[in-house]
């Protein structure tokens, strides 16, 4: 029969700290591995329970540490009463952690918190009996520091030196990511006492039906009635790395006047679901026709993209669904702005990359291929994404937005700024991202016809984008035929869906002294990016509709 020594690690308290601490070891490296995986359906944001296991097993091998160096015969456990207090605070965070993601209908990080009070209690269990055991030492006269025979003065002092770094070490540690992970815990929790979710959680499926996650449908001014009557419903998707709340003031706007609006979150954004990564733009957009079907929207759909948003929606077309949607409205929207930029600027040598995407268009069956146009560039902003999805679970993040951009209502600003400051906003700008910013505009490439290619090639254009179908709106023939009449003949446009392109003349105006830009240098960046910025409105007035229209709004 074993025999556990009392006092050690070879005791039964102290084999269960040490399986805990192995568990909660293997389980870091373990996330830290399945974060970074891809070709997977995503949930949630791991590195929230990576960091959950690092302070466990920070926890665990301090609890090892006093366990055994509170012994009967040799006591090196100095600063008894630090750890007993350590002890309790770390049981406290644990408790805030546990409450803030219970509260968030998080278990398995709630579960993570809870294991932290095994090596916790230990460590102000033992420590307790170790500063007893030293009273008790101080009123016989029996000195504090007593080591063993055996016990040579090499490890002696070894042992001496241990137990004055580890403690202040290891306190920091600890104390410092709990009392972060405790932070955003805490603060989730409270945003989601403050903002409840407006829309509905769809399901919808993706990697070619094998998987399913929830995308968030937030609609005002749609009812039943609304769908009987099968009145044009405006769908609106917002910019790249913008939630849902970043145009709600334009989608109540919308409902006041009297016409129904929806928002979709993109996987990741607002209140959706990461989805699948990595993650390919066309399965987005079937995805985000799913969802509209589900919810049901099932009225024909004027689509409202703002920025990016306004990509998504000419993907839409080509990739979803172009029968059901009967006009087209795009905010401030280019295909690819860092294109466009280095363009205007005359930059030959990243221009020659220009090649590889008119070699390497989107299969509609394989997956969309990565391809750099600026890699050292690309590279580090997906690293900083990469950064910030790690460390947000950290609550490092909630201070970093200064400004938030949009159309949302002043009094609805704290909802706005609680989804950028979740677990999941930066993984969602990370997946969307996907290595380099022109993902999906890559995708739009094999759907570009040869007719709008060519007078693209004839008007020296470097970017590419397909013309709408022209079967966009065929579902509701009866007002797409009223407006086929009347459209004028382009042999390289075949479709008549109503397009309007809005841009803000600011965007236009080469008046430097208008935007506060005194250096020269800077100033002919701009004059050239503003010129750039009013043709590539041109172009898309041109090219994606026989029936498009621009305006340029004054103001910011």
């Amino acid at each position: 029969m074993w025999y556990f020594r009392k006092h050690t690690v070879v005791s039964v308290p102290g084999l269960i700290v040490l399986a805990l601490t192995l568990s909660f070891g293997i389980a870091f490296f373990a996330y830290i591995g399945v974060a970074n995986k891809r070709s997977r359906l995503v949930k949630r944001n791991e590195f929230l329970y990576m960091w959950e296991a690092f302070i466990g097993t920070t926890l665990g091998l301090q609890a090892l540490f006093v366990v055994s160096a509170y012994r009967a015969s040799n006591r090196y456990l100095y600063w008894t009463l630090g750890w007993i207090l350590y002890g309790i605070v770390m049981c406290a965070l644990a408790l805030c952690v546990v409450g803030g993601y219970g509260a968030t209908k998080d278990a398995g990080a709630a579960i993570w918190a809870v294991l932290w009070a095994v090596p916790a209690v230990a460590i102000s269990v033992y420590a307790a009996k170790a500063r007893r055991g030293y009273a008790v030492d101080r009123v016989m006269g029996i000195p504090e520091f007593r080591p063993r025979l055996s016990d040579s003065r090499g490890s002696v002092l070894c042992m001496v030196a241990l137990d004055t770094a580890f403690p202040w070490t290891t306190w920091l540690i600890g104390v410092f990511f709990a009392l972060l992970v405790a932070i955003q815990a805490l603060a989730l929790a409270n945003d989601h006492r403050l903002y409840k979710q407006p829309g509905r959680l769809v399901p919808v499926q993706t990697n070619g039906g094998e998987d399913w996650y929830d995308m968030h449908v937030w609609c005002a001014g749609y009812d039943a009635e609304t769908q009987k009557s099968n009145r044009p419903v405006f769908v609106l998707l917002p910019d790249f790395g913008m939630p849902s709340t970043s145009m709600q003031g334009l989608m109540q706007g919308f409902a006041n006047a009297g016409h129904p609006a929806c928002i979709v979150d993109r996987p990741g954004y607002g209140w959706s679901e990461p989805g699948y990564w990595m993650q390919d733009p066309r399965d987005v957009v079937q995805s985000i026709n799913q969802a509209l079907d589900k919810y049901p929207v099932a009225n024909p759909l004027i689509l409202v993209g703002w920025g990016e948003g306004g990509v998504w929606s000419q993907l839409y077309m080509q990739a979803a669904d172009a029968t059901r949607v009967i006009g087209m409205v795009l905010l401030d929207t280019y295909p690819n702005l860092e294109i466009l930029q280095t363009f205007a600027l005359n930059r030959t040598t990243t221009l020659q990359n220009l090649r590889q995407f008119r070699s390497l268009g989107a299969s509609r069956t394989d997956p969309v291929p990565v391809v750099n146009f600026d890699r050292p560039l690309e590279r580090s902003v997906s690293r900083m994404f990469s950064d910030w999805r790690a460390v947000s679970p950290l609550a490092l993040h909630r201070a970093r937005n200064a400004e938030w951009p949009g159309f949302q209502p002043q009094t609805s600003l704290g909802m706005h700024k609680s989804r950028f400051r979740d677990n999941l906003h930066y993984q969602a700008k990370y997946f969307e991202y996907g290595g380099t910013g022109a993902r999906l505009y890559q995708s739009l490439l094999d759907y570009v016809s040869p007719s709008i290619d060519s007078v693209l090639v004839y008007h020296h254009w470097p970017l590419r984008w397909p013309a709408l179908p022209a079967t966009a709106g065929s579902a509701f023939t009866s007002s797409l035929t009223r407006r086929q009449a009347s459209a004028p003949v382009v042999t390289a446009v075949t479709s008549n869906i109503p397009v309007i392109l809005i841009a803000s003349s600011a965007q236009f105006n080469s008046d430097c002294s208008a935007h506060k830009i005194s250096d020269s240098e800077e100033c002919t960046k701009w004059q050239a990016f503003a010129w750039f910025y009013y043709r590539q409105q041109i172009e898309y007035q041109q090219t994606l509709s026989q029936n498009a229209a621009l305006l340029a709004c004054v103001g910011e």
